[in-house]
């Protein structure tokens, strides 16, 4: 029975299954949450990215606001096909969880360069501060509900991308 632990051991046969990543009805945070928004992003859940902005959502980019109701389409219209997420802080304010963090960002058109910098195709390297706030109790017990179960309980209401470093080219 011992010998059958370090083959398997050995072999490099694992007794405990792959990790799964947590959905939105399994997780409660904040970070965990942004990490979904990137994934629905990524493969192309506008639906699911949208239930995930609070009605009053800003987002920005280099100085550039994007409108609420242009913030999705325009992140579909950059052919996004792959994101990483790194250096991840988070500070509880409140009812707030800010996150400073880099995100890299494989796109077919430039996210956040300015024009001309050749960055299409090419990995994008972005610093960002997202700002995910739990909403509150408005009193009607279904809203509330849904509210909290759509998105681990937080909703995006800021976020902010500026390149970083060498144009934020790589």
């Amino acid at each position: 029975m011992a010998t059958t632990a370090i083959i398997a051991g050995l072999s490099g046969c694992s007794v405990y299954p792959a990790q799964k990543q947590p959905t939105l009805m399994q997780t409660t945070s904040a970070e965990q949450v942004d990490r979904i928004f990137w994934q629905d992003v990524e493969q192309g859940k506008s639906a699911q990215a949208n239930a995930l902005l609070a009605p009053n959502a800003i987002w920005r980019v280099n100085g550039q606001v994007v409108a609420r109701a242009q913030i999705v389409p325009w992140l579909q219209s950059l052919g996004i096909h792959g994101v990483r997420v790194s250096d991840v802080a988070v500070t509880p304010a409140v009812n707030d969880m800010n996150l400073v963090y880099t995100v890299q960002i494989q796109a077919e058109k430039v996210v956040a360069v300015p024009a001309g910098a050749g960055c299409a195709g090419r990995p994008q390297t972005l610093s960002a501060l997202a700002v995910w706030q739990q909403p509150q109790p408005r009193g009607n017990e279904a809203k509330d509900e849904k509210a909290t179960h759509t998105a681990g309980g937080y909703l995006l209401t800021v976020h902010d991308l500026t390149t970083s470093g060498n144009d934020g080219c790589r």
